[in-house]
């Protein structure tokens, strides 16, 4: 879902990206969000880090809640784990497991570390009157949420948010741009444990291949904005505020917002490690 597009879109190599210096974590980094549409708390979602100097593993799970849930029960894991090589990240495998209105929709990725990425889709593309994304277009690809880790992991290193990934997840070939915006101040507020300085991103999505022709019928972050030839999976631009949180770990997002039929979708920090209060970040 787009809501979820900064922490799941996921989100690097075949292509290998830096992340340069990436620092490791003492134990795992556990960070909870609430997503509110329209104004109305909809969603929560978790998401857990383990970051040494040679390998990484990020897992992020969401379940659909109150009248959302009762209009579209729906609920996804999503789960990468890669290599960390010197300066980059290099996935070796991605799976996401969801279940929407009762249809279980499942991928699972396998990296060679020679640019290959094998594919098992549940339903197959054709069963979606969808076309499968070419292998030629899946080479030097990366899944989403190693393509946000390693945004996030080069960001620590001063750089800024700034550049393009290419992100495959199974059914859908597209490039990620994030563009960097700078600092700027979070306000503090009663939804979000975090206030203060972070660096504001913009994520925008430029299909490749692997869209359905057919106009959005379900998901609730589809929107219609009248341009001719819009894919059907055309994703709004996401904007999210990443700041350090944790000491020696990398930047987290710490606000998300975004566009969808229902309404504004803005994500708030609520949790880290399962505390309403963050530790200082210097410590």
């Amino acid at each position: 879902m787009t809501s979820l597009a900064a922490l799941r879109t996921a989100a690097l190599p075949g292509l290998i990206l830096a992340a340069a210096g990436a620092p490791a974590l003492a134990a795992p980094l556990n960070a909870t969000y609430r997503i509110h549409v329209g104004g109305v708390s909809v969603l929560e979602a978790q998401a857990v880090l383990t970051l040494t100097d040679r390998s990484y593993d990020v897992e992020v799970r969401a379940e659909t809640g109150g009248f959302l849930g009762r209009l579209f029960p729906w609920q996804t894991r999503s789960h990468s784990t890669g290599a960390v090589t010197g300066e980059a990240l290099a996935p070796v495998r991605h799976t996401q497991t969801s279940l929407f209105r009762g249809k279980p929709r499942n991928v699972t990725l396998t990296y060679d570390g020679r640019g290959t990425v094998a594919a098992a889709v549940e339903p197959p593309p054709e069963e979606e009157d969808r076309p499968a994304v070419p292998e030629d277009l899946r080479r030097a690809t990366v899944d989403p949420l190693s393509g946000v880790l390693s945004a996030l992991v080069a960001t620590s290193r001063g750089n800024g948010c700034t550049r393009t990934v290419p992100v495959y997840d199974g059914r859908r070939r597209y490039d990620m741009t994030m563009r960097d915006s700078g600092m700027r101040t979070v306000s503090a507020s009663r939804y979000s444990i975090f206030a203060g300085p972070a660096r504001e991103c913009r994520v925008t999505y430029t299909p490749v291949a692997g869209y359905s022709p057919r106009p959005p019928t379900t998901m609730f972050w589809k929107r219609d904005d009248g341009r001719d030839g819009a894919m059907a999976d055309d994703r709004p631009p996401v904007d999210l505020w990443i700041a350090p949180v944790v000491a020696g770990a990398p930047p987290i997002p710490v606000r998300v917002e975004t566009d969808s039929a229902l309404g504004a979708v803005v994500i708030h920090l609520v949790a880290i490690n399962g505390s309403p209060t963050p530790p200082p970040a210097g410590q």
